[in-house]
């Protein structure tokens, strides 16, 4: 048993790799992506560590840094290509995609409400001012099906 243990010691390497496998397939059974960069870092680590012999602490130090900075990468990465989603765009809640449109008014906005043409459909609308038919709005905000109207100066 002390041989197994003096092995594993000695060859710090096949631990990191399957370290990142173990990760790996975390990843699969559905972790959403923190233990895919965690593996790819053992993974790499191990890499390392077959190449360059190098102590317990140093590798578990790199591993640490390679996690967060692949983490960090990643997050990067996602928000430049918009996948990194505001609270404007929720769930079963497509509406709030309205917000920021320009549209004009249908049917005169008195007392409050009226309504507004967006696409080819009309929507109801509540303003604090009264407005004409045709007068340029944007969309500030949507509370279930009624949109809060500005009008555009």
């Amino acid at each position: 048993m002390a041989d197994f243990f003096t092995v594993i010691y000695n060859s710090p390497h096949w631990i990191f790799i399957a370290l990142g496998i173990i990760f790996l397939i975390a990843e699969l059974l559905g972790i959403g992506g923190y233990a895919l960069w965690c593996g790819i870092s053992a993974i790499c680590v191990g890499i390392i560590a077959w190449v360059i012999p190098l102590s317990w602490p140093t590798l578990w130090f790199l591993f640490s840094i390679f996690t967060v900075v692949s983490v960090y990468l990643w997050y990067v990465w996602l928000k430049s290509k918009g996948k990194h989603r505001s609270s404007k765009n929720q769930i079963n809640q497509p509406q709030h995609d309205l917000i920021g449109i320009k549209t004009v008014v249908t049917d005169a906005i008195v007392n409050g409400s009226g309504r507004v043409k967006i696409k080819d459909g009309t929507w109801s609308a509540r303003c604090n001012q009264d407005l004409p038919v045709g007068q340029s709005v944007i969309v500030t905000s949507v509370d279930g099906i009624i949109l809060s109207v500005e009008p555009i100066i």
